[in-house]
């Protein structure tokens, strides 16, 4: 039986040939998933047919997402059986489906609320987008906590999805002034200032189902108060303390307002 003599290619016509880079056959030697199977009188690398066999594994595994250590370990495995790691494979390329949908999701909504408004602060948006990833954990959070009715109310489940973007970009609109305000040194007490505040609180209201002046003592205020940070994100502090001090003038100035009726 006669002997086919193997083929060996150049760095440069092997790269071209499996339709990589010199560089990319560089770093998998240097991580040791392919090495060259010589080097000719020259000092340059030089790749056989068994090599390119290789790297055809080491693409097609890097293409169903294996990471280059998982590559590095089926390939010194031999007797792995590969049909249980397609499905293993498959199982994390589903969860992570997923978890690039939530994404997608979060940043539609994001935007929706947005509403091309390119004045929204930064960190505004930020604390939206962290609030909306923690959504699925605040629902079990406040269900465990609160009555069932004005979880429901605070969730807007009674209102369509465009209805409940409308609030969210009422809220996100009056902060963003609110936050221009604080950043220009307005008291707290300034008419300009008590207008996105008067508009924060019965939106929050319409929210709760109570007036803020009833949560301050009752239950569900004391509830409130103890929300989780890192599960209801909130905004800096020092910002939040100008917004209270804001809200206290107005419920100081409506309830002076009412007694001089």
């Amino acid at each position: 039986m006669s002997n086919i003599s193997k083929r060996y290619y150049s760095a440069g016509s092997f790269a071209k040939l499996t339709s990589t880079t010199k560089r990319t056959l560089h770093y998998y030697d240097n991580k040791g998933l392919l090495k060259p199977s010589g080097y000719n009188e020259k000092g340059y690398r030089s790749y056989s047919d068994d090599d390119l066999f290789r790297l055809h594994q080491i693409l097609t595994l890097k293409y169903l997402d294996y990471s280059l250590d998982e590559i590095s370990e089926y390939l010194e495995q031999d007797a792995k059986d590969f049909n249980t790691s397609l499905k293993l494979q498959y199982e994390l390329l589903l969860k992570k489906q997923q978890h690039t949908q939530r994404i997608v999701d979060t940043v539609e909504r994001a935007i929706a609320i947005m509403d091309d408004n390119d004045t929204i602060e930064p960190e505004l948006i930020m604390v939206m987008i962290r609030s909306i990833q923690h959504e699925q954990e605040q629902k079990q959070w406040l269900s465990d906590h609160l009555p069932e009715e004005l979880v429901q109310s605070m969730l807007m489940s009674e209102l369509s999805s465009d209805e409940q973007i409308q609030v969210n970009r009422e809220l996100m609109i009056a902060y963003n002034d609110l936050l221009a305000m604080y950043k220009q040194g307005l008291p707290p007490e300034h008419p300009l200032v008590q207008e996105p505040v008067l508009a924060i609180k019965l939106l929050l209201e319409q929210l709760l189902g109570h007036s803020l002046q009833e949560l301050a003592t009752n239950e569900t205020g004391k509830v409130l108060k103890d929300l989780d940070t890192q599960l209801f994100p909130n905004f800096e502090p020092d910002f939040m303390n100008y917004f209270s001090e804001a809200l206290v003038h107005l419920l100081r100035r409506m309830w002076e307002e009412k007694m001089n009726e």
